[in-house]
């Protein structure tokens, strides 16, 4: 059972292109990187079954998925919260309003915040420079690690090992199953 989970899930662009202006340019989709998946499957996972009655939920979402994201987070069990982090990518993308510069990173809660707390300094902004598609940044996770050093750690959809939490992903080894 875990009190944290960080979850960045594989949303689905419905086939669109993310940063064009619908026309297809080849490696400009999520589905060119890795497999997307539906809101309505992502809600269908056994999240609740894995979580501790007192329990956050740190979710990234596009700005175009928040809706989603805060749907998809009451379908897991967990009230939206706030904004936790936000990340300015120094390089932005073109956008259909604005250019896209900045990510968020959501939280939820289910019970009340997990006891003990760690450090209660951390900053919700973070500028550094994006690197691989749809890869976060390595701070963010040593971010929470430091509010919750205690609590046991669950990185949903992850792409790497990362020392203190546990996996769950099709990209990394040592995954658990749900």
């Amino acid at each position: 059972m875990y009190s944290i989970l960080y979850a960045d899930p594989p949303w689905d662009y419905a086939g669109q292109t993310q940063h064009t202006d619908g026309d297809f340019k080849e490696g400009k989709s999520a589905k060119d990187h890795y497999n997307t998946v539906k809101l309505s499957d992502l809600k269908q996972m056994k999240i609740k079954e894995i979580c501790e009655e007192d329990c956050l939920l740190f979710m990234w979402s596009s700005s175009p998925h928040l809706p989603q994201a805060i749907e998809l987070m009451k379908a897991w069990g967990f009230e939206y919260k706030t904004i936790a982090f936000v990340w300015e990518k120094q390089k932005p993308n073109p956008g259909y309003y604005t250019l896209s510069s900045v990510e968020i990173c959501i939280v939820g809660k289910r019970g009340k915040i997990p006891t003990p707390r760690g450090a209660r300094n951390i900053r919700q902004f973070l500028s550094e420079m994006r690197t691989t598609h749809s890869k976060k940044p390595d701070e963010i996770r040593n971010r929470i690690a430091l509010m919750f050093p205690e609590q046991k750690k669950l990185e949903l959809f992850a792409r790497q090992s990362s020392p203190g939490w546990s996996v769950f992903g099709n990209e990394v080894e040592g995954t658990i199953n749900l």
